[in-house]
């Protein structure tokens, strides 16, 4: 229950944290177009009264007496229309500074100005835009330099002056806007943007949604099946359903795909562990059993007297014989779990042929007892040896374990064959052991390694499964590879690699 909580809050937290990721890009976005578009506006909006005040200073010009008056009175009809169409206010301003003809004067500005003798509100050299701007005019936002302050608007300005001929600074032409206090959510319902950003959200909510539900649920199903594990059920897997061609979870969940497959593959390595172990277990119990009752009839007919005396030698022996089974065993399994340590090699330069005629002469008895017949084949150097680099003792186990394998499997009057020769990679040498058994099925190869293994899997069958699972681990050690084939004998056939110094 916990994990299934613990599954939905992920989902939850991964669909809120890509909605807050949403969220903040919109408005980045928003706020990006807010500016470029309000800067664009504003310049449109000052290239309009700056044509505007151009056109009224054309018309200006030829009505301008010398003394700074106004002379045709039909100029005021064409400002008063000009003021209406652009939605600003008009001042026309002479060379004394005096605002002859205005539309317009707002509060804060009649309260900082004063008037001339003739009754005219004068403005100051610092509030006359055009006399130090050029023939081109300006244009200005805020409050004209203070003297639209307090007045609690944004305000756009546009001076142009009268053309001089040769008279000089005659005047100019000031055209004042107040703009519209626009903020981003008027902005946005303005223009239309409010709605196409709440379409584009909601679409992206859902594509969200879909997206994130392909990611977490392999997260879900993989967070059941190690519940189910941890209760013991080796048998869960995750499936995950299959993708249909131009779906988004082709394009999502590759990754996840992945981590599933490497679950379940984890899941089916545990649970062939645990088949392996109880296997291993019952192998094992088979293989104590035996001789543990042998010894315990041999003992118990001693002391009861069933066994008289004069045999008790002949007993012990066995009894010995036993014991050294039981050793055995229980040897090779402690070499199995030592091994798995990976404890620290012993590497020499020795000669290989040599390691094999030895083990061959320590299963002399055994090749005898089953009329074995050992063929040989040695790759030999100037010296008539052939070195290698590896731990000798090592190497040595893993001869005698693949040989007495060999000798287990191999009927009477069978081959044993035994070859070194170069590998085909360079300073490699591999060793080559074949038998004239009845080999191992093609279908175990991937298995016959692996620890506690047997091809025969009936509790006659003597062995831990240990055997080759040894050789593979030591020459792993090695950085070597062991592998299976089929005999030209007919039986088994295994090819290890050593490296030549």
């Amino acid at each position: 229950m916990a994990r299934r909580l613990f599954s939905r809050s992920f989902y939850v937290r991964t669909i809120v944290q890509l909605t807050l990721a949403i969220l903040v890009v919109f408005l980045v976005l928003s706020l990006v177009y807010y500016a470029i578009v309000s800067r664009n506006s504003m310049r449109q909006q000052a290239n309009k009264l700056l044509n505007a005040a151009q056109a009224i200073s054309s018309a200006i010009a030829i009505n301008l007496s010398a003394d700074g008056d106004i002379e045709n009175p039909q100029v005021n009809s064409f400002v008063n229309f000009t003021a209406r169409s652009s939605g600003a206010i008009v001042w026309i301003i002479n060379f004394r500074g005096e605002i002859i003809l205005q539309t317009g004067l707002p509060a804060v500005v009649r309260e900082r100005l004063e008037r001339s003798e003739r009754g005219y509100f004068v403005l100051p050299d610092e509030f006359l835009a055009a006399k130090s701007s050029g023939t081109s005019g300006m244009t200005q936002g805020g409050d004209f330099s203070g003297l639209l302050a307090d007045s609690g608007a944004y305000w756009l300005s546009a001076a142009y002056p009268v053309p001089t001929g040769n008279f000089g600074y005659r005047g100019e032409i000031q055209l004042h806007m107040q703009t519209q206090d626009v903020n981003f959510t008027a902005f946005l319902m303005t223009n239309g943007l409010i709605v196409s950003f709440l379409v584009a959200f909601a679409t992206a909510l859902v594509i969200n949604g879909i997206i994130s539900r392909n990611i977490t649920r392999p997260i879900r199903l993989l967070s059941e099946a190690a519940e189910k594990v941890t209760r013991g059920d080796l048998s869960a897997r995750v499936e995950l359903p299959k993708k249909a061609p131009g779906r988004l979870q082709g394009l999502v969940t590759d990754d996840l795909t992945g981590l599933v497959e490497t679950m379940n593959s984890m899941m089916d390595k545990l649970a062939n562990q645990e088949r392996d172990r109880k296997d291993f277990i019952s192998s094992v119990s088979h293989d104590l059993r035996t001789p543990i009752t042998t010894i315990r009839g041999f003992v118990e007919g001693m002391l009861d007297g069933t066994i008289p005396p004069e045999r008790s030698p002949h007993y012990l022996e066995i009894v010995k014989q036993e014991v050294l089974r039981l050793q055995t065993l229980v040897n090779t399994m402690f070499e199995g779990t030592v091994l798995e340590s990976a404890q620290k090699i012993n590497q020499t330069v020795f000669d290989i042929n040599q390691v094999i005629k030895e083990d061959i002469i320590g299963l002399e008895s055994l090749l005898s007892e089953k009329r074995l017949d050992v063929q040989t084949e040695f790759l030999n150097d100037d010296n008539g040896r052939l070195l290698v680099l590896g731990d000798r003792e090592a190497i040595s186990r893993v001869v005698y374990n693949i040989v007495s394998n060999a000798i287990h499997y191999t009927p009477d009057d069978g081959i044993i064959a035994l070859t070194t020769r170069k590998s085909d990679r360079p300073k490699e040498i591999e060793v080559v052991i074949d038998d004239s058994g009845p080999g191992i099925p093609e279908q175990e190869y991937p298995y016959i390694f692996d620890r506690f293994y047997k091809v025969d899997k009936s509790r006659t069958s003597k062995g831990s499964g240990l055997g080759l699972y040894i050789c593979r681990t030591i020459l792993a050690a090695h950085g070597q590879k062991i592998r299976v084939a089929r005999s030209d004998l007919g039986g088994a056939r295994f090819i290890f690699t050593l490296q030549s110094p």
